[in-house]
């Protein structure tokens, strides 16, 4: 499963672009090495492309393993941090909802999950309304 991030600080936001088979300990890699990049701070939104999504991994002992990972390295105690899924696709869809089952229970993150690419850029306060339109220049 290919995966990478994109930090854009003036957005106080990291966006995640998954596709492929999801693989939960490729997840934690990317989003390990998100935190420790330096232009990643504490609180940072993010948002999760999930559309060129193929499959994904069932192991639930797997994902729970890679949620505690994921709070240890990414969710500030101090702060609320958002999570959005932007899922096109039923696969995608039943992967932002395994993630959102994960996170339950835990005040610190909040997540969402979106079926139109628009609808989620505007729930950010973004004024693009495509990810191609976001990362332009983010590179």
């Amino acid at each position: 499963m290919p995966a990478h991030f994109t930090i854009l600080p003036h957005r106080n936001l990291v966006v995640f672009t998954y596709s492929g088979c999801v693989a939960f300990h490729e997840v934690t890699q990317v989003v390990t090495a998100a935190a420790a990049h330096p232009a990643h701070r504490s609180g940072m939104r993010q948002l999760c492309d999930l559309t060129a999504i193929t499959g994904v991994e069932h192991d639930y002992a797997a994902l729970m393993k890679m949620q505690a990972h994921l709070a240890e390295s990414m969710v500030p105690t101090d702060t609320e941090t958002l999570v959005l899924f932007y899922a096109p696709t039923a696969i995608g869809q039943e992967i932002a909802q395994m993630a959102r089952r994960s996170w339950e229970g835990l005040d610190a993150v909040i997540v969402m999950v979106q079926t139109r690419e628009a609808d989620a850029l505007a729930l950010f306060g973004l004024p693009e309304t495509s990810l191609a339109a976001l990362m332009v220049g983010a590179n």
